[in-house]
């Protein structure tokens, strides 16, 4: 048996475990730095909610049992509601509905799972455990738990799925000579939580519907239907633009849903107005790279390697594909890493950088093109059923009703791609950049890289 080492026990990581498991030929071993979710209280376990597209529901529908266990945790969805300030709601179908599930029961569903098929002799998982070091050559990595003192452990293979903040990435970084860049985004987000439906029973929103508001300039509300009649959701706006600022008590926030979002308003608890003026203010961090592998045995999964902007809402969906591709890529070659993990970056680094672009520029923000990016999706993509020549797809169609790969997303929107990026530089509003020596990238695949510094989150 090999040992293999996987740091993070988010979606890819336990993905990929799962995928490893099933070869019976790994012993896994998984360190994470967050308390076990399995031993908190549901109470506090609300986070942001994410949609399965058709990317990561093939990438889980491999593993048996796995769907049928996540759908007792999700929401089907198969439209998105453009709700207006006089309460009309415009509605936009899906092709194939979505999974929308909290992140956190996402990665409850997954650890379950593994610990019910595989015993202790296969799998480790240990919480409150934080990795500190990576030392490539004597393959080991050095961890510190939470109430203990710092450790070493061996491996044969080591994945870092250690999201965003990656310090198996970093490193690596400083140890070889992979390089990564750290992007900010404009935009920064407040978490909201409120029931579906009001207390008295006189509001209530869709059940199987994203919610979405528009609350001003490049300023919106989404949110997502979850089990137990919860919307989870979260509150968009331009980091120096915080429409809650100023506002000094829950009625005042109260106020301002009910001019802004009069739908989601009466939904709205006082405690529900006062957590949210309160909750800090959260960063979106991005990272893109020049490899997804490390020699012959450090492969790099998730958003450890290609965190984006949530945008398109295809994070999880390209961190879930990341460990399908990888386990398929293992049949192919017959276990055997050195060949695998140079097929792996060849496939997956083209299909990072063109998600990283689609992400990036998708959105519209001038105001002529987020009423032409309403039209085409409303009115266009209805009269297309009878006129197909009429007009191409926008990237966001192609990404949600398709499978095609994003790097063919990218080269049949570019044009659309181009035009955003352009209105957005005109603005100013490109995401500034913290480079860790970053050579350039394929300009087909990949947006324009900057050297700005970026704020940590």
């Amino acid at each position: 048996m090999q040992k293999v080492i996987i740091v993070g026990a988010g979606p890819a990581g336990l993905l990929l475990a799962h995928y490893l498991l099933a070869r019976k030929r790994y012993q896994v071993e998984i360190y994470e730095r967050r308390p076990d979710p399995q031993r908190v209280e549901l109470s506090s376990q609300r986070t942001f909610p994410l949609s399965l597209h058709m990317r990561g529901l093939n990438a889980i529908r491999t593993i048996p049992g796995l769907e049928a266990a996540l759908v007792k945790e999700g929401v089907w969805s198969g439209a998105t509601l453009l709700h207006g300030k006089q309460g009309k709601a415009r509605r936009i179908d899906r092709k194939l509905p979505l999974l929308l599930i909290d992140r956190n029961q996402l990665i409850r569903v997954l650890i379950q799972q593994l610990l019910k098929h595989y015993g202790e002799e296969a799998l480790t998982i240990q919480f409150d455990c934080t990795c500190t070091d990576v030392d490539p050559d004597r393959r080991t990595v050095t961890l510190h738990e939470a109430e203990g003192e710092p450790f070493t452990a061996s491996f044969d293979y080591l994945v870092g799925a250690d999201g965003v903040r990656s310090p198996v990435r970093d490193a690596l970084v400083a140890r070889t000579a992979m390089q990564c860049e750290q992007s900010t985004v404009p935009d920064v987000y407040k978490s909201l939580f409120v029931r579906r439906v009001s207390p008295d029973h006189s509001s209530e929103l869709a059940a199987d519907c994203i919610h979405s508001w528009t609350i001003g300039r490049n300023m919106r509300v989404l949110m997502a239907p979850l089990p137990g009649d919860w919307l989870h959701g979260v509150m968009i706006f331009p980091h120096n633009k915080n429409p809650l600022e100023g506002l000094t008590s829950a009625d005042a926030v109260r106020d301002f849903f009910q001019e802004k979002c009069p739908a989601l308003a009466p939904l709205m608890m006082v405690e529900d107005a006062e957590a949210l003026r309160l909750r800090p203010i959260s960063k979106i961090l991005t990272v893109t790279c020049d490899r997804m592998h490390v020699g012959d045995r450090i492969l790099l999964i998730g958003d450890a390697i290609h965190a984006v902007s949530p945008s398109v809402g295809q994070g999880c969906n390209a961190s879930l594909q990341d460990a399908q591709v990888f386990a398929q890529l293992l049949d192919q070659y017959q276990d055997d890493w050195s060949r695998a993990l140079p097929e792996f970056t060849a496939q997956r680094l083209p299909e990072a950088h063109a998600l990283r672009a689609l992400s990036d520029y998708t959105f519209p923000r001038s105001k002529t093109m987020v009423l032409e990016f309403i039209f085409r999706l409303i009115v266009v993509k209805k009269l297309r059923r009878w006129f197909p020549q009429l007009g191409k797809p926008l990237p966001m169609e192609l990404i949600m009703e398709t499978e095609l790969p994003y790097t063919q997303v990218l080269h049949q929107t570019q044009g659309w791609i181009d035009r955003v990026r352009q209105s957005i530089l005109v603005q100013g509003l490109e995401p500034s950049t913290q480079a860790e020596r970053m050579s350039s990238y394929p300009s087909s695949t990949s947006p324009r890289l900057g050297n700005d510094n970026a704020a940590n989150s």
